[in-house]
C-alpha cells in the first residue's frame, strides 16, 4: 500500500485529536509540522516522528505532501488553504473555514477549479446515528428544525475565543457544528432573523466582545422553518438538533439518535469514534483520488459559514438577510 504522506498547519488544540487518530489509520505518514509557536511543533514532531517548521511556505516547499490538515484558528485561514491549492495538495481544514465570505469564496473557486480533494472537520456528520437519522427523514416531510448550542466560555475569557475579530463569536467558531447539522438533515438555509444578548461576560471576562446569548428563526430553501438557540452562559456543554415531522420527533445530540413516534421511543447509542472515522474517509479520498467519500467539503464549509455570517448580519441590522448561495 502507497504511504499516504501528511503534513499538519497548526500544531496544538484540535491538531492533537487528528495526530492521534492518523497515527492509527494504515498506510498513513506523518511526516512535516508546522506551528508559530516552536515548541508545539518540535513536540508533535518528537512524538510522531518528521521535521517541524515554524513557516508553512517553508515546509510546503520542502515537503511533497499527499495531504496537509490546517488546524489554525479562524483569524489565520487564507493563505495557507490557497498555497495547497497552488501545489495541488489535497487539504483538510478545521470550522469555521473562515472568518469572512471573501476569502472562503477564493478559497472555493481555487479548489472547484484545481479539482481538489478537500474536508471540513464537521466530525458530527460521520456519526453512524446521523445516516440512520438521514435516512428516515428521507421518508418524512420536516416541518420544524431545531437548534441548541450551550457551553461555557472556552479558556475561562482568555485567548482569541472571546474575541469577535478572532474567532467570530460563538455562533461561527462553535455552534457552527449545529448549523452544519441542520443544514445536514434538512437542506440548505435561505434567509436567518437573529437577536442577540450581551452585557454579562463583558463584566466578567476581559476583552470579550461577543454575544452572550442568541436566538435565530431560520427558513430553509424547501420552506421548512426552524430556530437556533446558543448561549455561554451555562457550566456546562449540550449541543442537539430536533427536526419534527408529522407524528415523529427525531433527536439527535452527538452520537445519541432518539426516534420518538408518540406510541414509540428508541434510543440508538453509536460506538463509533467519529473523528477517527472522518480522518479515515478523508485519507482514502485522497488515496483513491475521489473527493465523493468525504461528508463534508470545503464548499459545505462555505456554506455552514455563510449562514453563521447571515445571522451575524442580521444581529446588526435587527432585520431579516437572506443567505448568499456560493
Amino acid at each position: 500500500m502507497k504511504k499516504v504522506k501528511i503534513g499538519f498547519v497548526g500544531c496544538g488544540g484540535i491538531a492533537g485529536a487528528h495526530m492521534a487518530r492518523l497515527s492509527k489509520i494504515r498506510g498513513v505518514e506523518l511526516v512535516a509540522f508546522c506551528d508559530t509557536v516552536k515548541e508545539k511543533a518540535a513536540a508533535a514532531a518528537g512524538s510522531y516522528g518528521g521535521q517541524f517548521f515554524t513557516d508553512f511556505r517553508l515546509m510546503l516547499e520542502k515537503f511533497s505532501l499527499d495531504a496537509c490538515f490546517i488546524c489554525v484558528p479562524p483569524f489565520a485561514h487564507g493563505e495557507m488553504e490557497l498555497l495547497c491549492v497552488e501545489k495541488g495538495i489535497p487539504f483538510f481544514v478545521e470550522k469555521p473555514v473562515a472568518l469572512d465570505l471573501e476569502t472562503a469564496s477564493k478559497i472555493d473557486r481555487a479548489v472547484e477549479k484545481r479539482k481538489l480533494t478537500t474536508g471540513v472537520g464537521y466530525v458530527l456528520r460521520a456519526y453512524d446515528t446521523v445516516e440512520r437519522g438521514r435516512a428516515i427523514l428521507s421518508r418524512e416531510r420536516i416541518g420544524l428544525v431545531r437548534g441548541k448550542y450551550f457551553g461555557c466560555v472556552p479558556g475561562a475569557g482568555r485567548g482569541w475565543y472571546s474575541q469577535k475579530s478572532l474567532s467570530g463569536g460563538q455562533l461561527v467558531e462553535q455552534a457552527t457544528h449545529t448549523v452544519d447539522m441542520m443544514r445536514y438533515l434538512a437542506g440548505d438555509i435561505s434567509e436567518v432573523f437573529g437577536y442577540s444578548f450581551e452585557g454579562i461576560n463583558r463584566k466578567l471576562y476581559e476583552k470579550y466582545d461577543v454575544e452572550d446569548a442568541s436566538t435565530t428563526v431560520m427558513r430553509f430553501a424547501s420552506g421548512v422553518i426552524g430556530n437556533l438557540s446558543c448561549t455561554w452562559l451555562w457550566t456546562g456543554y449540550y449541543s442537539g438538533v430536533e427536526v419534527i415531522c408529522q407524528n415523529l420527533i427525531l433527536t439527535l445530540e452527538g452520537g445519541c439518535l432518539t426516534v420518538d413516534r408518540g406510541h414509540t421511543r428508541t434510543v440508538y447509542t453509536s460506538k463509533l469514534d467519529p473523528m477517527l472515522a472522518q480522518d479515515t474517509a478523508f485519507v482514502e479520498a485522497v488515496r483513491k483520488n475521489n473527493p465523493h467519500l468525504v461528508k463534508a467539503s470545503y464548499r459545505e464549509g462555505l456554506k455552514s459559514l455563510a449562514v453563521s455570517l447571515s445571522v451575524l448580519k442580521s444581529f446588526q441590522t435587527g432585520s431579516p438577510v437572506k443567505v448568499p448561495v456560493p
